[in-house]
């Protein structure tokens, strides 16, 4: 199952896409930074395996794959990770939950042609498994984005050229937010409240709540308001209404570069609904997380900040296949700076 696409706003942004391949799921932002992620069996299943796959696009930055660790785990616990059967790597615990293990190059080649992996405690107990299907497009996709096609650092397509042969990546967009403010935020009344987002949004039968506009200082000359419609809401996305504040003057629907959740197209009036968002006051930054069912293990997330006119897009991520996979994978990522 793919979830909705946000495509009229990537184009605008020139977000890449994510590829599914088989069992294994891919993508890389716009720094070519890459993730794979394993994908559960469409009918399910226990003692599934959730692997990912990490790089980040500098030359000769080393690949790494990530995966749970049963609960209880103590630090210095032994394991051991086998391809169709065969031990291709042992480690050691260094955390309770997670493990990071460097994919080797004969560890690449096998899992590169094998069909399944899995993983033993020390007593030689399967902890887990998860399918290779696929596995070795997506990690010859990630070589392709990361220019390293015929580098001896490649993940699938190998070759003699050095890693310093691979471009740097370009640099992250830079977002500069205003100054904070210590002013107390311009308020509105619950009545213009209503008014703005509409009788169908606040009024029905079966309202999570009454309108309560919260509003929080954006700058000196700004204020945010969310407003959260108690109605017309789904069974797990509930939306938010975003208007900024000047000093003076009626409010103005918030323009984002980006469309946030399940709005669509790029800034402009009507594409300031949030799913399942809020305001950070700490962040200083805006979240969206639409979730394609109710687990999330599929949808978009979104981070924004403020630039005195518009909210600009600092992160999103997205999981594009509903198959057990909560590891989001990053699609866009922006510096901030004052």
């Amino acid at each position: 199952m793919i979830v909705l696409a946000l495509a009229a706003a990537a184009a605008a942004l020139k977000l890449p896409a994510l590829h599914t391949y088989k069992d294994w799921i891919v993508g890389c932002d716009n720094i070519r930074s890459c993730q794979a992620n394993a994908l559960a069996p469409e009918d399910g299943g226990d003692n599934y395996l959730m692997l990912t796959i990490t790089r980040a696009g500098t030359p000769g930055d080393p690949a790494r794959l990530n995966l749970p660790l049963p609960d209880k785990t103590a630090v210095g616990a032994r394991f051991a990770l086998k391809v169709d059967g065969t031990i291709v790597a042992s480690f050691t615990a260094r955390a309770t939950d997670t493990a990071a293990v460097p994919l080797t190059r004969p560890m690449l080649a096998a899992l590169a042609s094998g069909s399944r992996i899995a993983l033993f405690d020390a007593g030689g107990q399967n902890i887990g498994e998860a399918s290779l299907a696929g596995l070795a497009a997506a990690l010859l996709y990630v070589d392709v984005q990361q220019q390293r096609i015929g580098t001896v650092g490649a993940l699938k397509a190998a070759g003699p050229k050095p890693d310093a042969d691979v471009p740097a990546p370009p640099l992250a967009p830079l977002i500069v937010t205003p100054a904070p403010s210590n002013k107390p935020p311009r308020m509105i009344s619950v009545a213009l409240a209503i008014k703005l987002i509409g009788p169908d949004a606040a009024t029905c039968d079966y309202a999570t709540g009454k309108v309560s506009p919260r509003s929080y200082r954006l700058d000196a000359g700004h204020s945010v308001v969310l407003i959260d419609n108690p109605c017309g809401n789904g069974a797990y996305n509930y939306f938010t209404s975003v208007y900024v504040l000047d000093e003076s003057g009626p409010p103005r629907e918030a323009l984002f570069d980006l469309a946030p959740g399940m709005g669509e197209g790029d800034a402009g009036p009507g594409s300031a609904d949030l799913t399942n968002g809020d305001w950070d006051p700490k962040s200083r930054q805006m979240s969206s997380f639409e979730k394609g069912r109710g687990i999330g293990d599929c949808g978009t997330t979104e981070a924004y900040a403020w630039d005195g006119s518009h909210f600009r897009l600092v992160e999103q991520t997205e999981m594009g296949e509903c198959r057990g996979s909560a590891d989001y994978i990053r699609l866009w990522t922006a510096r901030t700076s004052r």
